[in-house]
Order: structure tokens, then C-alpha cells, then sequence
């Protein structure tokens, strides 16, 4: 953080009336948010730094307020700045779901909570009655070509051609094409273990500012097949059960087929991601997932919904292979990118 920043941040913590904690940083995320643990005289809360260019505080705030109206745990917003792009919430500790396993919780019981939790925000009548993006074609296409943008480059050493971007973008297209219509709701789009948490034995949500209206298998896929954590299939069927058997009038067909094409497409999406943050943003520690997103992309790809796609991925002749850290960074950033 530059000086500017930093005084920037001061004054805001002053002007709350916290001058004088004990700010102690918490390890950056993927994002270019940084949060900080403010503790002042027993009072503990959170700062979040949300560059304005960078990050989209505006977003923060109003599906912060809406969640809350669904009954939806997530922190509490004391005050914010949204020109300076500074928000002070609340501190809901350590317990993210991610600790918790790690610690040995039962595992069945955290999903269960999460996937009751997601059933329950996606019954609501409420859910999608917010102004936000549509998860249309345009969104989709834009996702999965950060694969062929970003991931691809690094593994060929070359720029992807107009040609073959061209096509990919066409089998996908078909394969859209072919989703049977469904409902809508509130997607969040980054709902995994990582963004969950125990709050006063509540499950509360984080990381939530990108949501937009769109299918609701997202979340769920993004849930079961876990960029960052192993799932088992067992685990993650019964989980999409227990998620069926909450909703009403799911077409449980169709559920799997939309399951199936968003999990590609994610997982193509979250490859891209991985190696960008590399090339780009000079952070390595995602490469070490690529293998499992790929493990999931070409678990999806067997299903023949996904034919198009599988095609193009067998007409490359290339190997899906893990980012390697040793190659020049500046030379893939030079190939990679829209």
C-alpha cells in the first residue's frame, strides 16, 4: 500500500471514531481487496480496502443490505466511504468452513449447512428482486474465454489464434443453446468453503459483491466442485440430493444437465483465473489448483452434452497440463489477454 493509501485509510479509521487500534493485516485474497482486524479497547472490527478502479465497493453495500433483508448472515456494515472505496464492518472471526475442516469438523454437516443455506435464499420469492447483471450468453462466453485467453497461452507459449478463439466461442454457443430454460435467482458466484463462516452458530457468507441473476446450479457447482478443495463424488451427490429435495418443482434431469455445461464453464473460467493471477498479478499460489479444475473440466467433458466443446479440446492435440512457474512471466503477458 502506497503512502496516499495509507493516510487515506487513517483518516477514514479516524473518522469512525476508531483512532488509535491496533491494525493488524490479513493475508490478501485474489482480489485486490485488503482487510485489516481494527481492536480498540476490546472492540474488534474490519476494514475493507476496496480501491476504487479496482474493486467495487458500491456493490459491497447493496448486496450486503439485500442479503440481509433475505435473512441472509453476512457482516454488517457500520459505515462507508464509497468515493475512498473504505468500509468498516463487522468482524465475524476465524471460523471459515475451510478452518473448521481442517480442524476435523464433520464434514457432511458443514455441506449440509451450506447447501441448506443456498436452497433456502434460492426459495425465496425475494431473491432476485435486486437490480443487478443478467448471467447471459455474453457473461458465459466472457467467463470461459479467459481458458483460451489466459490459461491456453501459457501452455502453448503462443497467443491464441482468432481462428480457434472463434470456435471455441462457437461450441459453447451450441452447447448454451441447448440448456433447457429454468428459473432464476440470486447467483453469488463465488460460494466454496472459503467464503463461508461460523457466526454465532450461523452460517454466514462472504465475497459476494460480483453476484448477478442467473441459474442456480452455480452456486452449487461452485460448492461440490471446489476449485481449492478435493470433493468427494459420493459427498457431492448427496449433497445435490439433499439440495433437490429442498427445492419444489426442480426438474432433477435438468438440474444435472445445467450442472454439467455451468461446471465446465466455471471450471474454464476458474483455470484462466489461476494462470492470469500468475502472469499478471505476479500471485503463483493458485497454480497449485489448476490440476484439480482440470481434473473437473475433463470429468464434465465426458458427459455428451458438452460434445462441442470435447471436440475442440481433442482437435488442439494438446496436453491439459499444470502452469509451470519457471517460464517468463513477461513473455506470457505479452501473448496472453483478450
Amino acid at each position: 500500500m502506497d503512502d496516499s493509501r495509507t493516510a487515506a485509510m487513517n483518516r477514514f479509521i479516524a473518522d469512525c471514531g476508531w483512532s488509535g487500534a491496533a491494525v493488524t493485516s490479513l493475508v490478501p485474497d485474489a482480489s485486490f481487496r485488503r482487510y485489516h482486524r481494527l481492536d480498540h479497547d476490546g472492540r474488534q472490527a474490519m476494514l475493507m480496502d476496496a480501491p476504487p478502479g479496482k474493486e467495487d465497493l458500491t456493490a459491497f453495500v447493496l448486496m450486503t443490505s439485500h442479503l440481509h433483508k433475505l435473512g441472509v448472515r453476512c457482516p454488517t456494515i457500520y459505515r462507508s466511504d464509497l468515493s475512498t472505496g473504505f468500509a468498516l464492518i463487522e468482524d465475524l472471526g476465524d471460523l471459515t468452513f475451510t478452518r473448521l475442516l481442517e480442524q476435523g469438523n464433520d464434514e457432511t454437516f458443514l455441506y449440509s449447512r451450506a447447501i441448506r443455506l443456498l436452497a433456502a435464499l434460492h426459495n425465496h420469492p425475494d431473491a432476485r428482486r435486486i437490480n443487478l447483471g443478467h448471467y447471459d450468453f455474453d457473461q458465459f462466453i466472457q467467463e470461459a474465454l479467459l481458458f483460451t485467453d489466459w490459461y491456453l497461452p501459457a501452455i502453448t507459449q503462443r497467443r491464441t489464434g482468432r481462428r480457434l478463439r472463434e470456435d471455441y466461442i462457437e461450441a459453447w454457443r451450441l452447447i448454451h443453446q441447448g440448456l433447457s430454460p429454468g428459473e432464476e435467482t440470486l447467483v453469488l458466484r463465488d460460494y466454496h468453503v472459503d467464503n463461508l463462516m461460523q457466526a454465532d452458530d450461523d452460517c454466514a457468507v462472504l465475497d459476494y459483491q460480483d453476484a448477478l441473476i442467473g441459474p442456480p446450479v452455480y452456486d452449487v457447482v461452485s460448492l461440490l466442485e471446489d476449485a481449492r478443495r478435493d470433493v468427494s463424488r459420493d459427498l457431492g451427490r448427496e449433497m445435490t440430493e439433499l439440495y433437490l429435495s429442498l427445492r419444489e418443482g426442480v426438474d432433477p434431469d435438468a438440474f444435472l444437465h445445467h450442472c454439467t455445461v455451468w461446471g465446465a464453464q466455471r471450471h474454464a473460467k476458474v483455470a484462466g483465473i489461476f494462470t492470469r493471477l500468475w502472469i499478471r498479478d505476479g500471485k503463483p499460489v493458485y497454480l497449485k489448483h489448476i490440476p484439480r479444475v482440470l481434473g473437473y473440466l475433463e470429468r464434465s467433458m465426458a458427459n455428451d452434452v458438452l460434445k462441442p466443446v470435447r471436440d475442440w479440446f481433442h482437435a488442439l492435440r494438446i496436453e491439459l497440463a499444470p502452469v509451470e512457474t519457471g517460464l517468463d512471466r513477461k513473455r506470457l503477458l505479452d501473448r496472453s489477454g483478450p
